[in-house]
């Protein structure tokens, strides 16, 4: 899967615009690019959040037996509780950071699904 995905970046090559001008000619610093749909991000994350909690209680692989229950419960709370952490804290790290440089507070709910998902998979 990685190679076959690295295959195809090479093919397709780098976003037109954001790294080359029209005549192809490197841009000195990258182009960014608005977010194409931030409620279709938070859609995706959110999905992804649920289906943690039938991979992590279900690592389990069974509730029957006395006690299981309980770690299974206690994988859900341990999900919860990293996907929230780590979307406030990549949130307000951003936050923080951004008002250290520019001098305005601005809260991104982008870094906050991303911080998410890393809680999620760390």
């Amino acid at each position: 899967g990685g190679f076959t995905a690295l295959i195809a970046a090479i093919v397709l090559g780098p976003r037109i615009g954001r790294f080359y001008d029209e005549d192809g000619n490197p841009l000195d610093k990258p182009a960014s690019f608005a977010p194409h749909s931030v409620a279709l991000q938070v859609l995706g994350t959110f999905i992804l959040w649920f289906g943690w909690y039938g991979f992590n209680p279900g690592s389990t692989l069974s509730i029957s037996p006395g006690g299981y229950g309980d770690v299974a419960a206690l994988c859900a709370v341990t999900t919860t509780l990293a996907a929230a952490a780590g979307a406030v804290s990549s949130m307000f790290t951003d936050t923080l950071l951004g008002f250290m440089s520019e001098g305005e507070a601005e809260y991104d709910l982008t870094m906050a699904m991303n911080g998410c998902l890393g809680g999620l998979v760390g």
